[in-house]
């Protein structure tokens, strides 16, 4: 009989923003539930990684979201992709998602990154150390494989966005032939 017991109290599911209003330590050894964005959602074990909350959140790619933690009588912390959290922590509230802080974009196949929201196509050429940026263009290689040419808007800010946006220079003079 006790390890029938034992079976079903693993199938328990604990509520940690009630465990954690009533100042109690969740137990051990149980399924846990989680408040993401406002969303319940159940874990297995206690302690998990940030990609597991996102993905479970349906954050998908984890890349493209930054994940904060709540605790009891705590501002929000921020938790990484490969950050561990134990659940059962005393304090664990909620979670919240927020857009990512970095965004990560791609020029002529070189990676780089920005914390801006939005870059001109001339920043984004000279961030790339493409210079002087008035001898080049730049073209936006989308997942589909068409292109956005920006070769007449410089200077119109583009959006960035998350997964990895694909850029490459193009030089607007004209190619000498040998």
């Amino acid at each position: 009989m006790k390890k029938e017991e034992t079976a079903q109290g693993a199938n328990e599911v604990i509520d940690l923003a009630a465990h954690t209003k009533s100042d109690k330590k969740p137990p051990v050894g149980k399924k846990y539930e989680v408040i993401v964005d406002g969303e319940k959602y159940v874990f297995d074990h206690h302690v998990v990684t940030g990609k597991e909350v996102l993905d479970k959140a349906g954050k998908i790619p984890a890349e493209c979201h930054s994940l904060y933690l709540k605790l009891k009588h705590c501002d929000f912390e921020l938790i990484k992709l490969h950050d561990k959290v134990d659940l059962i922590e005393k304090g664990v509230e909620h979670f919240i998602t927020k857009p990512p802080l970095v965004y990560h974009y791609f020029v002529d196949d070189e990676p780089e990154t920005t914390e801006e929201k939005e870059l001109t196509p001339n920043q984004i050429l000279e961030l790339a150390g493409i210079t002087p940026v008035s001898d080049y263009y730049l073209v936006q290689i989308l997942s589909d494989g068409t292109q956005i040419s920006y070769k007449d808007s410089p200077t119109t800010p583009i959006k960035m966005k998350c997964p990895a946006m694909k850029f490459v220079s193009v030089f607007r003079g004209e190619t000498p032939v040998s």
